[in-house]
Formats: C-alpha cells, sequence, structure tokens
C-alpha cells in the first residue's frame, strides 16, 4: 500500500510539472483543452493502468495507450484546423505524460520525473526558440545540417582502425577530432552571436575567445589604432581572449585525455591569471560600451574543417617521425611550427601522444610551447595593428607570458 501511495504521489507531482506550463500557455493564449488538473488526472491514470496489467494483461497499457491517441485525435478533428494545430503540441505532451505514469507504475521515478522537467523546459522554451530561429541565417542553418550530417550520418560509419603507414591514420579518431572542435567552435560562434554581439568589448571578447583567440587579437588591435581613447579596453579584450583559451585548450585535453590535466593544472593556470589580471588593471567601468563586433564567417567551414583534419594528421606524422629521428627535441620544433597556425590541433596531438607513452611532463611542455609560438603571432599582430598605447600593453604582457613559459619549458 505504502509503495502504491508513493507512486501515485510522484505521478501526480510529475502531472503538476507539466501540467503548471501548459495552463500558463494556456492563460496567455486564453485558449486550451488541458492544463493543471488535466496532465495529473492523465499520469495517475497511466500509473494505475500500469499497475492493473500486472493483474489483468501486459496489452493493458498498449490498448489504452491507443484508444487515449484515437481519444485526443477524434476530439481535434472536431475543431477548427486552426485549433488542432495550436494544440498538437499539448496532444503529444499529454501522451508522454500517460507514458510517464506508466514508468512510475513499474518504480521508474526518477527517469520519469527527469524526463518530465526536460519536457517541461522544452515546453517552456518556445518563445525563445522562436526569437533564435528567426535570427537565425540562411549560412546558419545549412552549416547546421552539414554539421549533423557529418557527426550523425558520416562519422559513426567511419572504421575505427589504425591504417596506413606506421598505423597513424585512424579515420574514426580523425573524425572525432573534426566534430569535437567543430562543435566547440558551433558553440562559441552562437554564443557570441546571441549573448557577446553588441554587449561591449570585455564580453564580446571574452566570448569570442571561445572561437579565436587570434581573431579578436586582429579585430582589436585594429580597433584600438581607430580609437586610441579605448586602447586600454581594447588591450583588455586581447587579454581576455587569450586568457579564455588556456580553460577551452584544458577542456579538449580534458576529453581526449584526462590523465593530462593534472600535469598541465599548474601552468594553465599561471597563464590564465596573468591574462586576466593584466585584463582586470586595465578595466575603466566608466568607459562606454561601443559596438564591438567581431566578424564571426562562417560557422561550419566544410574547407577550415577538413583543413583542420589535415593538419592534425599532419602533425600527428611530425610528432611520430620528429620523435623517431630527433627525440624529445623534434617535438619542440614541431610545436613551434604548428603553433603559429592553431594551438588545438597540436594539444589534442599531445593528448594522444601522452596517452599511448605515458609521458605527461614532455606532453605539457610541447603544448607549453606551441601555445608560447602562438603567443608571438599575436604579440606580433598587436604591434603591426594596434595604437601605441595597445602596442605597449600588450608588449609587456605576452612578453612576460613568452619568457615565463620558456622557463618552465626550459625546467620542465
Amino acid at each position: 500500500m505504502g509503495s502504491y501511495m508513493l507512486g501515485i504521489l510522484i505521478s501526480i507531482g510529475i502531472g503538476l510539472i507539466i501540467g503548471l506550463e501548459r495552463e500558463y500557455d494556456k492563460l496567455k493564449k486564453e485558449a486550451g483543452f488541458a492544463g493543471i488538473r488535466t496532465f495529473p488526472i492523465v499520469t495517475i491514470l497511466g500509473f494505475i493502468i500500469g499497475n492493473l496489467s500486472e493483474s489483468f494483461t501486459v496489452w493493458l497499457p498498449i490498448v489504452t495507450l491507443v484508444a487515449f491517441i484515437l481519444f485526443l485525435g477524434f476530439s481535434q478533428f472536431s475543431k477548427a484546423s486552426s485549433s488542432y494545430s495550436n494544440d498538437l503540441t499539448t496532444d503529444l505532451a499529454l501522451m508522454t505524460t500517460f507514458i510517464l505514469g506508466l514508468m512510475a507504475s513499474k518504480g521508474l521515478y526518477r527517469e520519469a520525473v527527469a524526463t518530465a522537467v526536460i519536457i517541461t523546459t522544452l515546453l517552456s522554451l518556445k518563445t525563445r526558440f522562436k526569437i533564435v530561429i528567426s535570427n537565425i541565417t540562411a549560412d546558419e542553418l545549412s552549416a547546421f545540417i552539414k554539421f549533423s550530417i557529418i557527426a550523425l550520418l558520416i562519422l559513426p560509419f567511419l572504421p575505427n582502425k589504425d591504417l596506413g603507414i606506421n598505423n597513424l591514420i585512424n579515420p574514426f579518431e580523425i573524425g572525432s577530432v573534426i566534430v569535437i572542435v567543430s562543435f566547440l567552435n558551433f558553440i562559441g560562434y552562437f554564443l557570441v552571436k546571441f549573448v557577446g554581439s553588441k554587449k561591449g568589448i570585455l564580453l564580446t571578447a571574452l566570448l569570442g575567445g571561445l572561437i579565436s583567440s587570434t581573431a579578436v587579437t586582429w579585430s582589436y588591435a585594429s580597433k584600438s589604432k581607430e580609437f586610441p581613447e579605448l586602447s586600454k579596453k581594447y588591450s583588455a579584450g586581447i587579454l581576455l581572449a587569450s586568457a579564455i583559451m588556456f580553460p577551452r585548450l584544458a577542456l579538449l585535453i580534458g576529453i581526449f585525455n584526462s590523465a593530462l590535466v593534472p600535469s598541465i593544472l599548474i601552468p594553465f593556470t599561471v597563464l590564465t591569471l596573468i591574462c586576466l589580471g593584466a585584463a582586470l588593471l586595465l578595466v575603466n567601468k566608466q568607459t562606454s560600451k561601443p559596438d564591438s563586433d567581431i566578424k564571426l564567417g562562417n560557422p561550419l567551414n566544410l574547407v577550415n574543417a577538413i583543413g583542420f583534419g589535415v593538419i592534425y594528421m599532419i602533425i600527428r606524422f611530425a610528432v611520430f617521425y620528429g620523435k623517431l629521428f630527433f627525440g624529445d627535441e623534434g617535438l619542440y620544433y614541431t610545436a613551434l611550427i604548428a603553433g603559429l597556425a592553431d594551438t588545438d590541433a597540436i594539444t589534442i596531438s599531445m593528448a594522444k601522444f601522452s596517452e599511448t607513452t605515458g609521458n605527461y611532463v614532455t606532453a605539457t611542455a610541447i603544448i607549453i610551447t606551441a601555445i608560447l609560438s602562438n603567443m608571438v603571432v599575436k604579440l606580433g599582430i598587436s604591434l603591426i595593428n594596434g595604437s601605441k598605447e595597445t602596442r605597449k600593453i600588450i608588449g609587456l604582457t605576452f612578453s612576460s607570458i613568452v619568457i615565463l613559459g620558456i622557463l618552465y619549458v626550459l625546467f620542465a
């Protein structure tokens, strides 16, 4: 008896979670047929039918669900077509609520409640979804479709085996690297588009660093020359974009080899704090917030995505043969060259390398070397494109980072 009443109470709670949202939506539209009372009743019905199936027949839940769907269908067909369109979501929510009641009857309380929360969240985000979709361009939609094809239709069918010379080519691994990095770029792109765009120099720089700290450096250095009075703000933006690069690389390392994370934790933390500390010193709260758009480009450029995979493979070969012919010294040369263009590929490659060899100290030092190489590139961009004050600020900060990094690598 106790377990039955517990199931009833949980079923009521599940129905109330979804019913409350539907009632609120019904009040806004001043229309609708199911709300805070109907949904708990439907969940209880599913719970009772689930319990009765143990005494009668296992077909009872299926027959009842089919009858319930037919009931909803007939009731909707009797209404105007526009009403049917508006209430279709509620119909589907009612069907799902009935099934959640069946789940509760089998003791799947946590699963049923978690599913109810997810459904309620999706229902409540309708207005925000519409706003987001209305602001998506044709290119962005096309990019999302391409990404879905690569991630869901192509990647699962790639052979997960080592092929080629010295077994250095694994198609599934290469595809996974492309998908993961593209996904992170996707998140960064839309964060900048919907959160950071025109929200101020610092916020845009922070989010822009999720895509490319080099792109932020190029844009902000140029703007500092265009608006010299805002040089400190733009310099702070460059430093923030560089600071966010370290957590982003740490995330990649965690994905591909979590055992390497403790080794990179201290140097990454120090370098992040240097960039953040210098940025905070430059922040002036009374400075106005001008538009600070960064040219985002395409969220998924297939040529760039494939190019990243090629770069990753080239670096993997360079790491293997550099280690083979020149020892650890060859790995550092590879990192210096790779860091000039991109830090993601060499970071992923070294995460894989350390997973195989267990040499986390060397892997960390090589990743730091690539980062220093990238810092030198951004330093050069700032010195060429930036205002006098920006050149001074970024020159001092990035030079300090490079010197500290070199000392770390030498001692490591």
